[in-house]
């Protein structure tokens, strides 16, 4: 299956505007007028796949310790806006089914990416597959990566008709031949490692190159120039602006 992507793509949302990966920030995206949409999606302890980038709750919240070692419930009980903003104050962090109900009205690419903690590739995997299967009606809008190769491994066994992202810091060697070990349709890298030979040998095998995080139109322009086909941005409204 492949899917058309925009080449904005709002990062955890609206991140620059509203805490990550909330649904604050989904709802500022979506305002904004970003057609593409990326969140971060692990599971708590009691397997439900929760909306989360990090695997400790400190950064982003007012709670401590290992997600996956809390409930759904005890995560949705801590605070997840007051870090970034008090007029975000109460914002909680949401699971994935609440993101698919949110997006399911509007004409929105939804990109899961799988964070697993080492050690949970599967059952994170098996909890992004099952909330997606109970909400049909929104697969066509969504797009699945992860830096796990097992994850994506596991998930293409539950759900192989998504496409799926390979993402990566800088390019390996042997790109070509994980990208095709996993059944991947676009590489997602840093975007200090794009080059013009990278987005040509990627297209050539009908591949996409999507590159992270960047905030800045005129280094966006750079990277499209570049023959890249996406972007990941804090602020989708200051790159939908200039481009």
């Amino acid at each position: 299956m492949s899917l058309y992507l925009p080449k904005i793509i709002g990062h955890r949302g609206a991140s620059g505007h509203a805490p990550e990966n909330t649904l604050a920030s989904i709802q500022c995206a979506l305002d904004l007028g970003t057609q593409a949409i990326e969140i971060d999606a692990t599971v708590s302890q009691d397997g439900i796949a929760m909306v989360m980038h990090d695997f400790n709750v400190d950064r982003t919240t007012d709670g401590h310790g290992p997600l996956i070692l809390k409930s759904a419930a005890d995560i949705q009980g801590l605070d997840a806006g007051s870090t970034f903003d008090e007029k975000f104050k109460g914002e909680r962090i949401p699971k994935l089914s609440e993101v698919l109900d949110l997006i399911s009205a509007h004409d929105v690419v939804l990109n899961i990416e799988i964070k697993t903690t080492l050690g949970w590739e599967e059952p994170t995997a098996r909890a992004v597959a099952k909330t997606l299967k109970s909400h049909e009606t929104v697969q066509d809008k969504i797009f699945i990566s992860s830096m796990s190769m097992l994850a994506l491994d596991i998930f293409h066994d539950l759900m192989p008709d998504l496409p799926k992202s390979m993402i990566v810091y800088a390019i390996p060697e042997n790109w070509s031949d994980r990208m095709m070990q996993h059944r991947c349709q676009s590489l997602h890298c840093y975007h200090e490692f794009v080059t013009a030979d990278l987005a040509q040998g990627l297209h050539e095998k009908d591949y996409h190159l999507n590159v992270y995080t960047v905030n800045d139109a005129t280094q966006a322009k750079a990277l499209f120039d570049l023959g890249v086909d996406a972007v990941f941005t804090d602020y989708p409204d200051k790159l939908l602006a200039a481009l």
